[in-house]
């Protein structure tokens, strides 16, 4: 923008909200093809077939190697077209809605998905993998959610190297924590002000 052009003016690029995000990729699913998030999918192949296969201890068998290969691929597969939303969700409007389908849609989608999976490949025993797994789809829709925003994860035009991704994490993964542990203490906060409110008015 040029300096004696004011904000909001018709070259600042018009706001994306969920509504017609979510409409645009259903008209176009070819998106969720020629855009997979390569990333989230290495990453989700890599981390959710190791929590499954230590979950479902402490007998390891050919069983339990079969479970972890399957909630890796299933994983990786999902994960890719969960990225790709999750890149073109992460600034619409509201902010509110386009976390809840993130944290909260998406994740309940895959888990379904995941029952399914896993019933389809004869998957004796997964409760366990399936409690660690959900706890771990959750989480990680947060932190994707939450890096993307600061540029990390991206593919297409706006992506940066993988390593270099990778090479972010860490910083990136204190910050999460950070950020996560002060929401809390704001949200837990808020609520000792109701109740302190609530009991003073009720005396």
């Amino acid at each position: 923008m040029k300096p004696h052009e004011p904000a909001g003016s018709s070259l600042d690029p018009p706001p994306k909200f969920v509504g017609q995000t979510l409409r645009s990729l259903l008209l176009n699913p070819w998106e969720l093809i020629t855009k997979w998030n390569t990333k989230t999918a290495a990453l989700s192949a890599l981390y959710r077939g190791v929590i499954f296969l230590i979950a479902s201890a402490p007998s390891y068998s050919a069983a339990d190697l079969r479970a972890a290969a399957t909630e890796a691929a299933f994983g990786a597969t999902f994960a890719g077209f969960v990225g790709t939303i999750t890149q073109q969700l992460r600034f619409a409007q509201p902010r509110w809605q386009a976390q809840l389908v993130i944290v909260g849609v998406i994740p309940l989608a895959f888990q379904s998905g995941e029952i399914i999976a896993h019933t389809a490949a004869g998957t004796q025993s997964f409760h366990a993998g399936m409690i660690a797994s959900a706890a771990a789809t959750a989480l990680s829709a947060a932190f994707n959610l939450f890096i993307m925003r600061r540029g990390a994860l991206l593919v297409g035009r706006e992506g940066r190297p993988f390593l270099h991704d990778l090479g972010s994490l860490p910083k990136l993964i204190v910050m999460f924590v950070v950020s996560g542990a002060l929401f809390t203490w704001r949200l837990l906060g808020g609520i000792g002000r109701f109740c302190s409110r609530d009991t003073t008015v009720s005396s």
